[in-house]
């Protein structure tokens, strides 16, 4: 940086770097799709690596956990990490075994009753038509609901229409589909590999830090990223544990109330309540709208129950779980959803928030010294670099 910084210094030098870096960045916005095309290509190619790395890292607390709480006393090196990252496998696939023994056979009878009773909602569709039509002419309101009940009584017929036209985008997206749960298979072997070599990955890295950072700046930026480590597993944890409890109550509920499509509803509120703010909206609609299918009176009750049971989680648990505010402002909270949305869909949605979390703790340790240092730089004050180390 410092030779750098005397190369510039050089007037024909700072032209030449200041020419080709506004070609540089004439050429980049010029050819911006095709840019953006080779950056999705190559993301789509790296896809498993990213994966299994992102796998390997939610799966690290847990073998950190078997590592050095159950097998810390193993004397053979190596032997303890290798029977933690087979713990946390075996974890991972019980979990997931339970959950798909718990979730299909309820998901599997939902959809099965939701496509044999559809004719039934639909006479049920087509009499409540009947009857507002009758109210409004009883009113001597003038309300033609006659293309809505053509439209109710002939849905299945232009449902199957559409699966005949779309045959070929809805293969497509099904093989769109395969070809994710593919990547996410291998991205989970990968992840386990990673897991597995740990231990040498972390000693090169930390040789390589070691190499090219002085030792105090690399303690600073050990005990920062520490801070950034802390606060995104803590988030993904209380998250993911705060819609399975949302899950949990909402399936109590409704097989208490002897509703149908209990799991799909279960399963659906659990999902939607890990979108931020808007997922508890989607998951309430979603369950309204397949039980007033049945039976309005049970979409009114799980209405009222879904309202009351998410304002307990919003004023009770989310405070227990997450401890207080990760230093996001309510008002930047939308905003942060919807751009990472519109930059990477779900993934953006979920991760805004821990992003942004860390983006504040990045903004007040390391940018704010650096900016308040070089506004008493421009001004003349004097600053003392030995009482006030920033952090890198």
């Amino acid at each position: 940086m410092k030779r750098f910084k005397e190369l510039l210094s050089i007037p024909w030098a700072a032209y030449a770097f200041a020419t080709c870096s506004a070609v540089i960045l004439y050429m980049l916005l010029s050819h911006l799709p095709l840019f953006f095309g080779w950056i999705s290509s190559i993301l789509k190619l790296l896809s498993p690596v990213i994966i299994g790395v992102i796998v390997a890292y939610l799966m690290n607390p847990v073998s950190d956990f078997f590592e050095f709480r159950l097998f810390k006393k193993m004397k053979k090196p190596g032997a303890a990490h290798l029977w933690a990252v087979i713990m946390t496998c075996v974890c991972l696939v019980l979990v997931l075994v339970i959950l798909l023994l718990a979730l299909i056979p309820s998901l599997a009878k939902s959809v099965s009753k939701l496509i044999s009773d559809w004719d039934d909602y639909t006479q049920k569709a087509q009499a409540l038509i009947a009857k507002a039509s009758a109210f409004a002419s009883a009113k001597n309101i003038n309300v033609d609901l006659s293309k809505v009940s053509a439209a109710v009584d002939n849905a299945m017929g232009e449902l199957v229409e559409w699966l005949k036209n779309n045959s070929k985008t809805i293969l497509s997206t099904l093989g769109s589909v395969g070809s994710s749960v593919s990547n996410f298979a291998v991205g989970i072997l990968f992840g386990v590999c990673f897991l597995v070599a740990e231990k040498s990955m972390v000693s090169v890295l930390g040789k390589v830090r070691a190499m090219l950072l002085k030792k105090e700046r690399m303690q600073r930026n050990n005990a920062l990223w520490k801070r950034f480590h802390n606060v995104f597993i803590r988030y993904v944890g209380c998250t993911l544990l705060d819609a399975l409890i949302i899950g949990v109550g909402v399936l109590v509920f409704t097989l208490v109330m002897r509703m149908p499509y209990a799991g799909l509803i279960a399963a659906m509120c659990a999902l939607t309540n890990i979108i931020p703010t808007f997922g508890p909206m989607i998951g309430c609609a979603c369950g309204v709208f397949f039980l007033i299918l049945d039976k309005p009176l049970n979409a009114l009750w799980f209405f009222i129950f879904i309202c009351v049971w998410q304002s307990i989680d919003g004023m009770i648990i989310k405070p227990r779980l997450f401890s207080g505010s990760l230093g996001i402002p309510a008002v930047w909270t939308l905003v942060l959803i919807i751009l990472g949305g519109k930059i990477a869909g779900m993934l953006g949605i979920i991760l805004a928030i821990p992003l942004a979390a860390i983006f504040v703790i990045f903004y007040h340790e390391v940018l704010s010294p650096r900016i308040d240092r070089r506004i008493a730089k421009v001004n003349g004050e004097d600053t003392n670099p030995a009482e006030e180390k920033l952090p890198d």
